[in-house]
């Protein structure tokens, strides 16, 4: 099988989110910290002599604040750094399935890759991600697969690489 696409930005940033959540308790742990955040800024407010008000806010504002950089603005500042300082990464590529593994080709350059040499694979909402190490994964976006293609390729990935993942 053999699929031609262009990766965007988008990708970059949904492919960072999905090996992020890869795990549910990292996943969780994402949700759950700000709504905490909020209920300690909440008791603070309530309980907290006028005084100390502020005092007391303010680690929690930082905090809170913190982990909304960490959650939101961290993984698209990064996927948009990779995207666009990454040469290989803009314009048509193609990538085709075989028996033997996959053979990546995109402007200015080409790779095989062995089935054996790819640690798991993970489908989220809009891409296919084919991982070669726990953090670095090959991005095929859904958009280019109609739904025999994506069918074939989840059978095909689940065969030689294993059970895949769905975040």
């Amino acid at each position: 099988m053999q699929i031609t696409y262009a990766l965007n930005q988008r990708d970059f940033y949904e492919s960072l989110i999905a090996i992020r959540n890869r795990k549910t308790w990292s996943k969780w742990v994402f949700r759950a910290v700000p709504v905490l955040l909020v209920c300690l800024i909440a008791f603070s407010v309530l309980t907290s002599p006028r005084s100390q008000l502020v005092s007391n806010l303010i680690p929690l504002l930082a905090l809170l604040l913190l982990w909304v950089v960490l959650l939101w603005a961290s993984p698209w500042w990064s996927g948009r750094t990779q995207f666009l300082k990454q040469p290989s990464a803009q314009g048509q590529r193609t990538a085709s399935f075989d028996s033997n593994g996959v053979h990546w080709e995109w402007d200015g350059g080409s790779s095989v890759v062995e089935w054996k040499t790819y640690i798991r694979w993970m489908e989220s909402k809009n891409q296919v991600l084919l991982c070669s190490s726990p953090i670095q994964c090959g991005i095929v976006p859904k958009r280019a697969l109609n739904a025999e293609q994506l069918s074939e390729l989840r059978t095909l990935l689940t065969q030689k690489v294993g059970a895949g993942l769905r975040v």
